[in-house]
């Protein structure tokens, strides 16, 4: 037997059961073709971010990790459909996840393609996409999601993985000894894209020695000509001037052997080295 159960949000908050059912509420899909997680790759379409080891880490979400008994929970009731914030399909050893959006509950008049159609009113209905947000692998403990964002509320404070830079640490960053601000642009210029890109640029640098500092600069200049610069400082006057220098900090520039092309990867994923 497949159960659907939903988060509800609000007073009551908590995990309700909507239904069960022979057949799966949801498709599972393919996921044999994944990698894991890195903020800086980016997926192909039929690929999927896997995380390991999924229970050790700690993202808080109320049914994983412990044996399912569909009999605690409590049926929802119509009045808390609106307040759903994911819909959970436990199918077999693995848990489909599907985040809850105001445009998947729907009011509006409908019928029953039938033999005797049946116009309906005021009986809102719910859309269950074709692709889940995420699958969890009970006997495998991974989680295998596309997009970070759409999984953060349903696993709480797995958004670390892809933070944003708080205003302290842009601020702490574009003080550092390699960057000067130039004319009007501060701190407060910085939009979220860069933010994400500072705070692993922060991790980056953190993990860099002096010499390897020096090193990426001088890469960063061989590629971004078009970055101001003064003696031994980037001078940022643009979000485009500090984004060149945040790519080149993860290294995202390179030549091509053959036709001596300079490009920037759009993508990066770490190949084994053996």
């Amino acid at each position: 037997m497949n159960y659907l159960l939903a988060e509800v949000k609000g007073r009551n908050a908590g995990l309700l059961k909507v239904m069960s059912n022979e057949r799966g509420l949801f498709d599972m899909p393919d996921l044999s073709d994944n990698q894991a997680y890195s903020p800086a790759y980016k997926l192909e379409d039929s690929e999927w971010f896997k995380l390991d080891n999924f229970l050790s880490r700690g993202y808080e979400n109320n049914l994983i990790g412990s044996t399912f008994d569909s009999t605690v929970y409590n049926q929802i009731t119509e009045r808390q459909y609106s307040k759903i914030n994911y819909l959970c399909s436990k199918q077999g050893d693995f848990f489909l996840f599907q985040k809850m959006s105001p445009t998947h509950l729907i009011y509006k008049k409908w019928f029953r393609i039938s033999s005797e159609p049946t116009l309906e009113i005021d009986k809102p209905i719910i859309i269950l996409n074709s692709f889940v947000d995420a699958v969890y692998d009970i006997n495998g403990d991974s989680l295998y999601f596309k997009n970070i964002a759409r999984v953060k509320s349903i696993f709480r404070g797995i958004e670390e993985l892809y933070r944003e830079a708080t205003q302290a640490e842009v601020d702490a960053f574009l003080e550092q000894d390699f960057i000067s601000l130039d004319g009007t642009f501060t701190g407060n210029n910085v939009k979220t894209a860069n933010r994400k890109r500072i705070a692993m640029a922060i991790d980056i640098l953190n993990q860099f020695t002096q010499d390897n500092k020096q090193q990426i600069f001088q890469y960063i200049r061989s590629y971004c000509e078009d970055v101001p610069v003064d003696s031994a400082t980037f001078l940022v006057r643009t979000e485009d001037h500090l984004k060149k220098i945040l790519y080149g900090i993860e290294q995202r520039y390179y030549t091509t052997p053959i036709g001596n092309e300079k490009r920037l990867a759009n993508s990066i994923l770490t190949l084994p080295t053996d």
